[in-house]
């Protein structure tokens, strides 16, 4: 029986050891896009077929609170909501459970709900109770994971940002910094946030999808600020600054939110645009001179002390400008990079980036990354307003000696947060190694006093055999001498006896020789 149970453990192991390994990522199952095949119902908008058009340029606002229903027999593992306009939290319900779950707390544009808590439901209600919600597109998922257009946003950067871009518009990013983000972002594994002066919506809310994709597209997953601030156009900085306070915004305003974002994101880097305004864009000059103000006071408790208190205070260690003449530092975006599929850095900003500001295409912008006549492939072709030319505006770290890294003279929190867990663990080592000595010298104390109390009794079981011994030779000397003087006693009596016979026996001898009378 034993021998039977042996072989077929035997086989079994055999039979284990054929099986190829899967890893989690090739069996992670591919989510299927249900948009078309879900049933879409609604209560506060007239129909429903807007958010399943694949177009979010057509939206609608509810009427009040408003719902909908989502029925698919296949069940449900995901949501993606894109908003017209942020809302904030909302509640999804499994149908058939009751069972619900908040999302939107953070307030994004383009949301991703993961259902999994309800177990793969065939008909959930999302119930906006906060008031009207503008919506333009809900995306129905299977269980699984979502494609890659899909954005799945981490939270800012509060307190642990790399570098912050303070980029004045959305397509800049893409432009005038094309390459930045995905060699920061992706291939140096910087914490990279970034900061829009506009949303665009004063013209249009389109754009602003348009940013997000864009970021998305190139690596970028720490959700944007997006400044509510107008777009337009005044090409002077002057002239810049008077139309925001036509508008009825101070200079002091545009500070404080300058401010507040380096306060916020506490950069290693902060990175903003030409004080020129590259092709003279006033918003870039405003954006640009707020910046050089901004770094200079957010160290200081009495600027905005409000905000002071909130955030608390920081002094940015490096501040790069583009184009700045100054202390000039060239990045190459052109190097092929394996963790870009083999693209360069330019190229993701140039073909992933770029095309996604749909509305922008018919700029001059696009011919100026593309090329006109000669199509640009490198970075290093563009002349004029080149996005690989920065300078060196303001360090707390020192000048660049390299002059072709934002993070040189710098470690990313990720590195300084490894080296402060180094540090514990150091730490941690160095007090178990300092306990275990105190241990063993308690040991070897305990040992010490163990030995000397051994010793200590030794010596005393020794002094009490020594003094038993001697009581005893003391005992024996005493029965010694006692029953010497007893034999000398015996000895003596004997001889008393013996003397006195011999007495008797003269007396007797003599009594006996004398004449009878």
């Amino acid at each position: 029986m034993k021998l039977r149970l042996a072989a077929l453990t035997l086989c079994l192991c055999l039979l284990f050891s054929l099986v190829p390994t899967v890893s989690a990522t090739e069996s992670a199952q591919a989510a299927e896009d249900m948009t078309q095949t879900t049933v879409f119902s609604g209560i506060g908008f007239d129909s429903t077929k807007f958010l399943h058009d694949g177009n979010t340029k057509t939206y609608k606002r509810s009427a009040g609170n408003a719902k909908v229903t989502l029925e698919n027999e296949k069940g449900i593992g995901a949501l993606y909501l894109l908003f017209d306009l942020e809302y904030g939290e909302y509640t999804i319900t499994d149908n058939a459970t009751g069972c619900t779950i908040t999302a939107g707390s953070r307030g994004y544009l383009h949301e991703y709900v993961d259902l999994t808590a309800l177990n793969q439901p065939t008909s959930v209600t999302i119930t906006f109770d906060n008031g009207p919600v503008r919506l333009s597109e809900i995306f129905v998922f299977s269980p699984g994971q979502t494609p890659d257009f899909v954005q799945r946003w981490d939270a800012p950067l509060d307190g642990k940002a790399d570098m912050v871009l303070f980029c004045s518009h959305g397509d800049d990013d893409h432009l005038f910094f094309a390459g930045l983000l995905p060699l920061y972002a992706v291939e140096k594994d910087c914490a990279v946030q970034v900061v829009y002066l506009t949303d665009h919506r004063n013209n249009t809310k389109e754009r602003t999808h348009e940013m997000l994709n864009g970021l998305w597209a190139v690596g970028i997953r720490a959700y944007p600020v997006f400044g509510g601030f107008n777009d337009f156009r005044i090409d002077s900085l002057e002239g810049t600054y008077k139309e925001y306070a036509d508008q009825g915004v101070t200079q002091d305003d545009l500070l404080e939110f300058v401010t507040e974002q380096i306060r916020r994101f506490k950069p290693q880097v902060a990175v903003g645009h030409d004080l020129k305004g590259e092709y003279g864009h006033g918003m870039h000059m405003v954006y640009a001179d707020l910046l050089t103000k901004a770094v200079e006071i957010s160290n200081d408790p009495e600027k905005f002390p409000e905000q002071a208190k909130r955030y608390g205070l920081w002094d940015v260690p490096k501040t790069y400008l583009h184009l700045y003449e100054e202390n000039q530092i060239t990045i190459d975006y052109d190097q092929p990079l394996d963790s870009l599929n083999g693209m360069t850095a330019f190229e993701v900003s140039q073909k992933l980036g770029y095309p996604c500001h749909k509305s922008q295409q018919y700029t001059w912008f696009t011919g100026w990354i593309n090329g006109k006549k000669t199509p640009i492939t490198k970075a290093s072709q563009i002349e004029t307003h080149n996005p690989c030319q920065f300078g060196l505006y303001r360090s707390t770290v020192g000048e660049d000696v390299a002059k072709n890294d934002f993070m040189e003279n710098l470690l990313t929190y990720q590195e300084l947060e490894r080296l402060e867990q180094e540090r514990l663990e150091q730490e941690r080592l160095e007090q178990e190694r300092l306990e275990q000595e105190r241990l063993e010298q308690e040991r070897l104390e305990q040992e010490r006093l163990e030995q000397e109390r051994l010793e200590q009794e030794r010596l005393e079981q020794e002094r009490i055999e020594k003094e038993n011994l001697q009581k005893k030779e003391q005992l024996k000397e005493q029965d010694e001498s006692s029953q010497n003087a007893l034999t000398a006693g015996i000895v003596m009596l004997i001889a008393l006896i013996i003397l006195l016979i011999i007495v008797v026996v003269t007396l007797v001898k003599r009594l006996r020789k004398r004449p009878k009378k």
